[in-house]
């Protein structure tokens, strides 16, 4: 069920947008089905056709529904998409495959910040650190194995418990119980080998061929918050980047005055 978009703080398109994108991940529109027309979903959603129109093609742009002329809007069956475009999680992303998301192994643990933490994460060498070591499935098969990192201070003196893990993400807890607000993420994606400890966390044969994604995700303030490190089953992603046409390209040189 999808609720009204009025009373958020956001824009009206941004809230209408969030709204039928969680609807997709929470499984009330799944992979294939076809999603009520405009005009329904202005009525469901206390929002004019226009702002409707715009929220779908956002939709759209990030690779989530499609549209058939003269028939309607759907929901796009594909393999798990990460969609690099959209800062959102594993367990997001497993559930908009139509995929039962579920988590194998998790640990938490302090550790000294090392060279490459403490140079993502902007703090001193030996920093103290959280890392959050969790194993993700999709439909009970091991697809990706994850290290977040971020400083203990975050926690402001408090616990991290780390069965809430089980049912809700890293973004989550921190906004929620912490107060930090993850505004954007900067990822880059490898190929490389697993290491033996993590391809047998995979399923995997010792260097077999994984795909590592390594991201840094910020503040609104751009203060790094969480590093995390994934190795992802490389068949069974769909990663996708949407890329703006040449005719773009003109705005982002400067020009010699």
């Amino acid at each position: 069920m999808i609720r009204s978009a009025r009373h958020s703080r956001k824009t009206l398109t941004d809230a209408v947008q969030e709204e039928l994108r969680q609807a997709i991940f929470s499984g009330t529109y799944t992979p294939g089905s076809q999603l009520p027309t405009e005009a329904e979903l202005g009525v469901m959603l206390g929002a004019s056709r226009t702002v409707v129109r715009e929220a779908l093609r956002i939709l759209e742009e990030d690779g989530l529904i499609f549209r058939r002329h003269g028939v309607g809007t759907f929901v796009r069956e594909h393999q798990i998409l990460k969609n690099l475009n959209i800062n959102y999680g594993i367990t997001e992303m497993i559930q908009l495959a139509g995929l039962e998301p579920g988590t194998k192994h998790v640990a938490v643990n302090q550790t000294p910040a090392d060279g490459e933490i403490a140079e993502q994460l902007q703090v001193p060498l030996e920093t103290p650190i959280i890392q959050i070591e969790r194993v993700r499935t999709a439909d009970g098969k091991p697809v990706v194995y994850s290290l977040d990192a971020f400083a203990e201070t975050l926690l402001r003196g408090a616990t991290f418990d780390p069965n809430q893990l089980l049912s809700e993400s890293v973004y989550k807890i921190l906004e929620t119980q912490f107060g930090h607000t993850i505004e954007y993420g900067v990822a880059r994606i490898l190929p490389a080998r697993a290491p033996a400890a993590i391809a047998k966390h995979l399923d995997l044969e010792p260097d077999a061929m994984v795909l590592y994604l390594v991201q840094t995700d910020y503040s609104a303030l751009d203060e790094p918050l969480l590093y995390s490190r994934e190795y992802h089953l490389p068949d069974a992603f769909d990663f996708m980047i949407w890329r703006r046409g040449p005719n773009k390209l003109g705005s982002l040189i400067p020009t010699n005055k």
